[in-house]
């Protein structure tokens, strides 16, 4: 009698396992999903990840001075990144220019329903013992369809000695599943200034966490399973995507954002937009706070709370000692503590200071 029950219990415990398996199966397809490619993203912990260093050149012909494409493991969100590195021997009169690109692997998109497409990454600028000249990098970002033979511009941006700390950079893509692409990074950093003496140095841009995070609809039809009503658009099936929010899938979110306003310096204030993504599909708690660098505050920091889809201007008092130094800066750090939910990330981005006088709008 003991065997006899105990073998009922094994066929029902199998059974219930062979159900719960064949449940995962079946609605595995269905769920809707976010895939980065390269390989998962290019985060350069331990070396390049596959990207090959293009050529460098250094302008014009006369100077001292190489360009060329490095891996440094020493610098980067976390350490390690891609760099295009420019080093002067010697200048004293002509402008120098540095050019060097970086291409990464070859990657194929997943056949799928594509629901839309990003590119993101971190970007940092070191002017070095070139400062004095005002160095100035401009960078970007290609994307070629090697299916159908296409290249095109997606991200541009432009950095100073006001970017040495990283900062996140973000534009939408259109992606074709089944075609296989490949990314390029070229970067250019010029001299703007004259040198009035000798100089020499060496100034870095670095590129980390780069990816194109792709978006993918359900591929189930809704019916059983879904909730009444069935299906289409966001209905109670895609529910399980937002509490399923998780800390790297917040900070995605975050990062194909709405584009950052300005800042404005008005008084002994700072003001700041913030807002909260729709596709994050609950209520975000910000923690806003105007830096200097990532370590350094410039603005005490306020919390607010934004309803998804919705910005909120936040007005940040500036620290007193720090005024002078804040009103001569073109750009200030912003960093962002959001909490969704159970799902937490910090951003910090780089953003445009205007200054208006007390009592204007704005």
């Amino acid at each position: 009698m003991r065997l006899r029950g105990s073998g009922k219990r094994v066929q029902v415990a199998v059974a219930g396992c062979v159900v719960c398996t064949a449940a995962l199966l079946f609605a595995a397809p269905a769920s809707a999903g976010v895939v980065t490619y390269p390989a998962g993203g290019s985060g350069f912990d331990e070396g390049a990840e596959g990207w090959s260093a293009g050529g460098g050149e250094c302008s014009p012909a006369e100077l001292l001075c190489t360009s060329e494409a490095t891996y440094d493991a020493s610098s980067g969100s976390p350490p390690g990144s891609i760099a295009a590195k420019t080093t002067v021997t010697l200048n004293l009169v002509s402008l120098f220019k540095g050019t060097a690109t970086w291409d990464s692997p070859q990657f194929q998109i997943a056949t799928a329903t594509i629901t839309g497409a990003e590119l993101h990454l971190d970007r940092a600028f070191s002017p070095g013992g070139l400062v004095d000249v005002g160095p100035e990098a401009t960078y970007v970002v290609k994307l070629s369809d090697l299916t159908t033979g296409t290249s095109s511009p997606v991200l541009s941006g432009v950095l100073d000695k006001e970017d040495e700390a990283y900062a996140p950079a973000s534009a939408p893509v259109a992606v074709v599943g089944g075609h296989t692409y490949q990314l390029s990074i070229e970067s250019v950093t010029a001299q703007s200034t004259l040198a009035l003496s000798a100089l020499s140095g060496t100034t870095k841009v670095h590129f980390d966490n780069v990816g194109i995070a792709v978006q993918t609809a359900s591929s189930g039809k809704g019916g059983k399973g879904s909730g009444s009503g069935g299906g289409g658009g966001e209905n109670k099936g895609s529910g399980s995507n937002s509490s399923a929010l998780s800390d790297k899938r917040l900070l995605t979110l975050l990062r194909g954002g709405a584009v950052a306003t300005p800042a404005v310096l008005r008084g002994r204030h700072l003001l700041v937009k913030v807002n909260c993504p729709a596709k994050i599909h609950r209520t975000c708690h910000v923690f806003a706070q105007g830096m200097l660098t990532r370590k350094r505050a410039a603005a005490r920091g306020r919390v607010v709370k934004i309803g998804r889809g919705k910005g909120r201007r936040v007005v940040l008092p500036v620290k007193p000692r720090l005024r002078p130094r804040l009103a001569k800066r073109r750009r200030i750090l912003v960093r962002e503590r959001v909490r969704a939910g159970k799902a937490r990330a910090t951003i910090y981005k780089r953003r445009k200071l205007i200054r208006r006088p007390t009592g204007t709008a704005g």
